[in-house]
C-alpha cells in the first residue's frame, strides 16, 4: 500500500501522522519506506542525526535524486534507519529548488511513480509526507499513492482546501473515485459544538472518514519536540495507542 499523507492546511498533525504511522508498520515486521516530500524535512529529522548546523549526517543522496535520476537508480536514494523494517528517502533544503526544476519537465506528475517501479515491490508499505501545498510535489505523490490520508483538526478552516485537494488528485489520476480517507487529529472531547458543526461540514465525505480518533495528547507534542515516534518517547501512552488504533484500522481499507 502506498499512502500519502496530505493537507493543505498546517499544523495539523501530517508529519506526525506520516511519521508515527511509518514506525508502527515497521513494529509489525512490515518493511516500510517513509519517503520525506516535505522541504521542511521534519520526518526526516525524526529518524536521521542532525549536525549542529542543521545538516543531515553522512547525507550523500536525498528525495531529490530519487525524483530526478533516472528509475534504476532509485534504490540508490534510499537510506536505512534504526528502525528495525523502516527506512527513509529523506528531504533537504535543495527540495524548493528541485520543484521548481520539476516543473519544466515532461510528465513530471509521473516522476515519483516512476522512480518507485523498480523499488516498490521490496515494500509492503510506502508512506508519503507531503508538502502542505497543492503543488508538483504533492502532484506526484497524488499519481504515486493508492491512498490519500488527510488528518483533520477541528476548528475553523477544518475543511478548507479539501475538496479542492481531492478534485485535484481525481483529475491527475483520471478517477472519478479517488481513494482517501480523513481522521480527526488533535481532537477534544469537551469542545462539543465545535465538533458537531465541523461534523456537519464533513456530511459529503462521511463514508471516507475513519473511525479513529487522534485526541490532544501532551505526550504527542513531547514526542515531537524531542523529534522522535510516540512507539519511541511514550509506547503506552493513549498517543500511541491511537496511532496503533489508526494502523489497524488502515490495514483493513481496500484500495485500488
Amino acid at each position: 500500500m502506498i499512502i500519502a499523507v496530505t493537507n493543505t492546511k498546517g499544523g495539523v498533525g501530517k508529519t506526525t501522522t506520516a511519521v508515527n504511522l511509518a514506525a508502527m508498520l515497521a513494529n509489525r515486521n512490515r518493511r516500510t519506506l517513509l519517503i520525506d516530500l516535505d522541504p521542511q524535512a521534519h520526518a526526516t529529522r525524526c529518524f536521521l542525526p542532525y549536525t549542529e548546523n542543521d545538516q543531515p549526517v553522512e547525507l550523500e543522496r536525498d528525495v531529490c535524486d530519487l525524483i530526478m535520476d533516472k528509475p534504476s537508480l532509485a534504490a540508490r536514494a534510499i537510506m536505512h534507519t534504526e528502525t528495525p523494517n523502516l527506512d527513509i528517502v529523506p528531504a533537504t533544503d535543495r527540495l524548493t529548488e528541485t520543484a521548481e526544476l520539476l516543473s519544466t519537465r515532461i510528465r513530471r506528475e509521473e516522476r515519483l511513480t516512476r522512480a518507485l517501479e523498480p523499488i516498490v515491490d521490496g515494500y509492503r508499505d510506502i508512506i508519503i509526507d507531503c508538502p502542505p501545498v497543492l503543488g508538483i510535489l504533492a502532484y506526484n505523490a497524488f499519481v504515486a499513492a493508492n491512498l490519500l490520508l488527510v488528518p483533520v483538526q477541528p476548528g475553523v478552516g477544518a475543511i478548507n482546501g479539501l475538496d479542492t485537494l481531492i478534485e485535484a488528485a481525481g483529475e491527475l489520476r483520471e478517477e472519478d473515485n479517488v481513494s482517501y480517507r480523513l481522521f480527526w487529529t488533535m481532537f477534544n472531547v469537551r469542545t462539543t459544538r465545535t465538533n458537531a458543526i465541523v461534523e456537519e461540514l464533513l456530511e459529503d465525505h462521511q463514508r471516507h472518514v475513519l473511525k479513529s480518533v487522534v485526541s490532544k495528547s501532551e505526550s504527542l507534542n513531547q514526542a515531537n519536540l524531542a523529534g522522535i515516534p510516540i512507539t519511541q518517547y511514550a509506547s503506552t501512552s493513549r498517543g500511541a495507542q491511537e496511532y496503533h488504533a489508526l494502523c489497524d484500522e488502515l490495514l483493513t481499507v481496500k484500495v485500488r
